[in-house]
């Protein structure tokens, strides 16, 4: 059912199809009946889209905080970043703390499409996110500019009703690469 509420493109479809099938009926018989139940079928059709549009499923609040996290850290706002951190995920904290401040980023962008794999089974729920990310950051202490794009996987945590970042794995380096 999950599908249903992430996506509004079938709600649309099966609206449209009953709706075109209801007034194929009135139109041949006029009858008001026919009339009401095209009526019925725009009426459900809203009230389906309007759920969908209100409900956040876990998926897509993971999405969201994923965007708010490379919001947080485009905005080069440490404290804003390690809010979206687990507490205890200790080494990426202090990443956070130690390579953020180095470099300006004036870029911290998802691309394409993330992968986002949700397992609400065990307790804390869990989620992995597999996205390409694109990072433009000027190095304060040389001035050196430079662009990376990586391929991110990202451990999500739910800590009551928000998606907290466990860890993560990445493509490159970036203590390395900053530390240069």
């Amino acid at each position: 059912m999950n599908w249903l509420a992430e996506n509004a493109l079938p709600i649309w479809m099966g609206g449209a199809v009953a709706l075109t099938m209801a007034m194929v009926v009135y139109l041949q018989t006029r009858a008001n009946k026919a009339l009401l139940g095209a009526v019925v079928v725009v009426a459900v059709t809203a009230t389906l889209l309007a759920a969908e549009w209100l409900m956040e499923t876990p998926r897509e609040a993971v999405e969201r905080t994923l965007y708010q996290l490379a919001d947080a850290v485009e905005a080069n706002d440490v404290p804003g970043t390690l809010i979206f951190i687990v507490p205890a995920a200790n080494q990426m904290r202090t990443d956070v703390e130690t390579l953020m401040p180095r470099v300006k980023i004036e870029q911290a962008n998802i691309l394409g499409t993330p992968d986002i794999d949700v397992d609400m089974t065990p307790d804390p729920p869990e989620a992995s996110v597999r996205c390409r990310v694109f990072v433009h950051a000027t190095d304060k202490q040389g001035g050196m500019k430079g662009g990376d794009m990586s391929v991110l996987v990202i451990s999500f945590v739910r800590d009551g009703n928000r998606w907290l970042v466990k860890d993560y794995t990445s493509s490159r380096n970036w203590r390395r690469e900053i530390g240069r």
